[in-house]
């Protein structure tokens, strides 16, 4: 295995430094203008946030590191080889694939499949949303969206290009959408025909079921809306966030964060809301 396809640590901070710098802006816009006033159990929850944060950069580092040695390793040249396209078509059309593949399509299957949603509750389960709930995911969430990242890179041969700017434009926008930012309805209503804005991503952390598994989209919104997984944000500024069967307890350290999918939930309660969420997602 070549050494130089690892991500050197040169790199790697290079994109951490980029993201921090990102969620740091948001936050301090978030300061600015609040959607929600924070809560007391605010500092508990980032701390366990920024804790998840870290395993999530080294997660990824890990993952971006043997896919280049595997890479580099096989060579696959990829059915976009074939066709000879422009290489401004081929990123543009890598960056849309990349988007609906990590950003929706692995999203909403976490959602209506039991087993990986026992792992994407631990985002769910934060009870205020901020910049700091952008990457509180468990690391075999990071695991499963990776794959969705590398299959199409690898059998459409997607070039490098396409997977640079699309993981930017995600990290960007991620951190944005989670911002607890009050956005203006009329900006926001246009800005949403074509982009996940904040008010239309806090729909999707909301406690009810039927706006939970809504809005699944990282950056473009029209996955939702063709494929009818949209709901509007005219609800955003009233919307409760976290999760029903959450006990606070279990959510709010980075040690009880990571055990949370491991942990026997009450068999009665578990059933009902695997039930209710496989039917509201088969139902839209």
């Amino acid at each position: 295995w070549p050494s130089e396809a690892f991500m050197s640590p040169r790199d790697f901070l290079t994109s951490v430094g980029v993201i921090v710098t990102v969620m740091a802006i948001g936050a301090l816009i978030e300061t600015v203008v609040p959607m929600f006033l924070a809560n007391r159990s605010t500092h508990r929850r980032r701390s366990a946030n920024l804790w998840l944060t870290a395993t999530s950069f080294l997660s990824n580092w890990l993952l971006a590191s043997v896919a280049a040695i595997a890479a580099l390793t096989w060579r696959p040249a990829g059915a976009m080889a074939q066709l000879q396209w422009p290489v401004w078509l081929q990123i543009g059309t890598g960056i849309v694939v990349l988007d609906f593949s990590v950003g929706y399509l692995s999203h909403r299957l976490m959602h209506a499949w039991p087993a990986m949603w026992r792992f994407h509750q631990v985002h769910h389960s934060d009870d205020f949303v901020d910049v700091t709930t952008t990457y509180r995911t468990h690391p075999v969430e990071t695991v499963w969206r990776f794959l969705f990242a590398i299959v199409p890179v690898w059998v459409l041969g997607l070039p490098a290009q396409a997977v640079v700017i699309q993981r930017l434009l995600q990290a960007t926008n991620g951190v944005i959408e989670h911002a607890n930012i009050r956005l203006w309805p009329p900006l926001d209503r246009v800005i949403s025909l074509l982009f996940v804005t904040p008010n239309v991503h806090k729909i999707h952390h909301s406690r009810e079921i039927s706006e939970t598994n809504s809005n699944y989209a990282n950056l473009l919104t029209i996955y939702d809306r063709v494929l009818g997984t949209y709901t509007s944000s005219t609800r955003a500024r009233s919307v409760v966030y976290g999760l029903e069967d959450a006990e606070p307890l279990a959510t709010g350290s980075y040690p009880a964060l990571l055990t949370l999918p491991f942990r026997p939930a009450n068999r009665t309660a578990q059933a009902s809301d695997t039930k209710v969420r496989i039917e509201a997602t088969a139902g839209r």
